[in-house]
C-alpha cells in the first residue's frame, strides 16, 4: 500500500476512531453506569403521623469483595412507622446486574415489616454501585432508594483488553491474537462466541499457553479473518467462557471484548465507519468522509445508495478534484422522531475491480429529551 499519509492512517488516526466507538458504545449502553438515587427524605418536612410512612433498615448493602463468577443474595428489611396502610407498589433495579424477589403491591399495616432479596451477579469488575427503587404509598417520599456496594474480583486478565485491528488489508487472511490468564485456580476456557457483524466473519480457537509447572493457567486466542472478509469497517463483540471448579461445584468464567477493524483495498476512505454519537430527536444530520486510491490514481463513484437504515437520510458522492483522484462521501438528513439506535449502511459502487461495490457503516443513538 502507498506510504502516502493521506491514504495510510497514523496511530492517532485509529486512536480517534477507537474513542469516537467508545463513546457511540457509552451512549447506547446503561448497565454499568449507574443511575442516580432518589432523592432523600427531605429534612425540612416533617412527615404527617397519621399517613403511611416508609421507613429502610438497612439502606445500603455493602456486599465486600464477590468473584466475578459468583451471584450474592442480600436481603432488604423494611418497616411501616406511620400510622396507615402502606402499599410496597414495587421494586425496581435501575440495571440488569440485580434481580428482584418480591410481590407487588402488598400491604403492611402500622408497625408491620417486611423484607425482599436482591440478586447480584457480576457483569464486570471492579467498584460497582447499584440502585433499587422501593415505590410506595409513602406520601412524603414515593420512590426510596436502595444501595448496593461491591468490590468485584475477576477471575481473568487479558492483552490487550480489546481487540482493534486498525486498518486490515482487504482480500487477505488476517489474525488477531489475546492474551488471557487466570487470576485463580482451576480455570479452564472452552468456548469462543461473537455478537454483531463480525459472526459471520470471524473464527477463533483457544491455544492452552501455560508454562510447564506453573499453577494458574494462561490462554492465547486466535481471531481469524478468511481473505474473502468483505471491505469496510467491522465490529462486534467476542465472549471467551469457561469454568472454575470451586468447593460448590463448576462455574461459569467469561470475559467480554470488543473486536473490530477496517478492511481497505486498493480504495480507502478517511473513515468507514461514520459515528454519528448522541443526537437528539430530529437533530440534522451532516457526516462525510473522502475515498481514494492508495496509488493515487484516478477512479469513478457512480452512485451511493443507503441500505438498512430509517427513512429521512440521504446519500451522495460526488469528485473532490478535477483528475478524480478523491471523492467526498455526504450523509444528510435528520434524525429520527423516536429514541433508538440508529444505523445503516451506505453501498457505493466503483469502477475498481474487486471493489466494484463498497460500503460504508453509519451508527449512533437517538437519546430521549430535547
Amino acid at each position: 500500500m502507498s506510504s502516502d499519509p493521506a491514504c495510510n492512517p497514523t496511530k492517532s488516526t485509529v486512536v480517534t476512531m477507537l474513542l469516537l466507538i467508545a463513546a457511540f458504545l457509552l451512549a447506547t449502553s446503561g448497565c454499568d453506569d449507574p443511575s442516580s438515587p432518589s432523592r432523600s427524605r427531605p429534612a425540612a418536612e416533617t412527615a404527617d403521623p397519621s399517613k403511611p410512612r416508609l421507613t429502610i433498615e438497612n439502606p445500603i448493602l455493602d456486599l465486600g469483595d464477590v468473584a466475578d463468577y459468583e451471584t450474592r443474595t442480600a436481603e432488604v428489611r423494611f418497616k411501616n412507622t406511620g400510622g396507615d396502610t402502606l402499599t410496597v407498589e414495587r421494586v425496581i433495579p435501575t440495571c440488569g446486574c440485580t434481580t428482584i424477589g418480591f410481590e407487588s403491591n402488598r400491604t403492611f399495616a402500622p408497625g408491620e415489616g417486611g423484607s425482599f432479596t436482591l440478586d447480584f451477579t457480576p457483569k464486570s469488575s471492579g467498584q460497582q454501585q447499584k440502585y433499587i427503587q422501593v415505590v410506595s404509598s409513602d406520601p412524603l417520599v414515593p420512590v426510596t432508594a436502595v444501595t448496593l456496594n461491591a468490590n468485584v474480583i475477576p477471575t481473568l486478565e487479558a492483552e490487550p483488553r480489546y481487540l482493534a485491528l486498525g486498518r486490515v488489508a482487504y482480500g487477505e487472511p488476517h489474525t488477531g491474537s489475546i492474551d488471557l490468564t487466570a487470576l485463580a485456580d482451576d480455570c479452564t476456557l472452552t468456548d469462543v462466541s461473537f455478537t454483531g457483524d463480525i459472526t459471520d466473519q470471524a473464527t477463533a480457537s483457544i491455544t492452552d499457553t501455560t508454562p510447564e509447572g506453573t499453577r494458574r493457567s494462561s490462554w492465547r486466542v486466535d481471531v481469524d479473518f478468511p481473505a474473502k472478509t468483505s471491505w469496510g469497517w467491522h465490529n462486534g463483540g467476542m465472549l471467551v467462557s469457561g469454568i472454575i471448579e470451586t468447593t460448590a461445584g463448576p462455574r461459569p468464567i467469561s470475559m467480554r471484548f470488543v473486536v473490530n477493524g477496517s478492511f481497505e483495498g486498493a480504495i480507502t476512505a478517511k473513515e468507514t465507519l461514520l459515528a454519528l454519537l448522541s443526537l437528539r430527536p430530529g437533530q440534522k444530520i451532516l457526516k462525510t468522509t473522502t475515498l481514494r486510491r492508495t496509488d493515487g490514481t484516478p477512479f469513478e463513484c457512480t452512485s451511493a445508495t443507503i441500505v438498512k437504515s430509517p427513512e429521512g437520510l440521504t446519500a451522495t458522492v460526488e469528485p473532490t478534484d478535477s483528475n478524480r483522484t478523491e471523492w467526498l462521501l455526504t450523509l444528510a438528513g435528520n434524525a429520527p422522531s423516536k429514541p433508538g439506535t440508529l444505523k445503516g449502511v451506505i453501498a457505493i459502487t466503483t469502477n475498481v475491480p474487486d471493489e466494484e461495490i463498497i460500503e460504508i457503516q453509519f451508527a449512533g443513538a437517538v437519546m430521549a429529551g430535547n
